[in-house]
């Protein structure tokens, strides 16, 4: 059965991005595996390397082609990706049912092991596309005066969708800390809370701050290829493997 993955977060800079492309591209080393740039930004597309394509998910939304037309297959593994560019934005302004994206990939879904979807920095009409889609959703978190704010917005934006029976299988499968110093006040204050408000659902792995992972995304590689032995790839490696593991403990109902 195929695993569908949103990485999402309404609020940038929390290396949502940087988790998209490095998770992915440590599972396509032994799976089949798309990414989905949903990002106006680009930012996915550019830091796996992707300068070269004529299609993006703009295009397969609007109906302008097939979702095939779009997937380039990347230097790395069985890693494959929808490109974004800034036309995507304007899907933000527009009357985007959230069952779009789900509609139009419908005949690629099956062709994958895992889907993995980088969102938005939003809670607009692309990351509820993106959810709507998703089976699970996995969180990169920052310590920050919003942070318990913010998982608490996303976390009944997908109760809603539940219940409101616009994607009844989505779960928030975990948060991570990324880039987080670990040994401040401020992150031992947040971890407290987290920890008595969602329990288990935050993940044991953290990424660390380390510069080999800017220096990848920089030259358009995963982590993993750039520096195999860096701390940023072995946490990322450590990650791509508990997330996988807690896949089928997530309860479904």
């Amino acid at each position: 059965m195929v695993k569908v993955l949103a990485i999402a977060s309404q609020k940038g800079g929390v290396g949502k991005t940087t988790a998209s492309i490095n998770l992915a591209a440590i599972w396509a080393e032994q799976a089949r595996v798309l990414l989905i740039d949903l990002d106006p930004q680009g930012n996915a597309t550019s830091g796996l390397g992707v300068t070269d394509y004529k299609y993006t998910a703009a295009d397969i939304i609007a109906g302008d082609c097939k979702a095939q037309e779009a997937i380039i297959k990347t230097e790395y593994g069985e890693l494959y990706i929808i490109p974004a560019d800034i036309n995507l934005a304007a899907m933000e302004a527009g009357d985007l049912n959230p069952h779009k994206l789900t509609e139009v990939m419908k005949k690629e879904v099956g062709k994958y092991d895992l889907i993995v979807i980088d969102c938005p920095p939003s809670l607009g009409k692309l990351t509820l596309n993106a959810l709507t889609m998703a089976e699970r959703v996995l969180v990169p978190l920052k310590p920050g005066s919003f942070a318990i704010q913010g998982l608490n917005q996303l976390a009944g934006v997908v109760e809603s969708l539940r219940l409101r029976r616009i994607n009844t299988k989505v779960r928030i499968l975990g948060f991570f800390y990324n880039e987080g110093q670990t040994r401040t006040q401020l992150f031992k204050t947040l971890n407290q809370a987290i920890r008595e408000s969602y329990g288990t659902m935050l993940l044991d792995t953290a990424i660390p701050l380390n510069i080999k992972l800017n220096e990848a995304q920089l030259v358009g590689e995963p982590v993993s290829i750039y520096d195999r032995s860096s701390k940023g790839a072995e946490a990322y490696r450590e990650l791509a493997g508990e997330v996988l593991e807690k896949w089928q403990t997530v309860v479904r109902s």
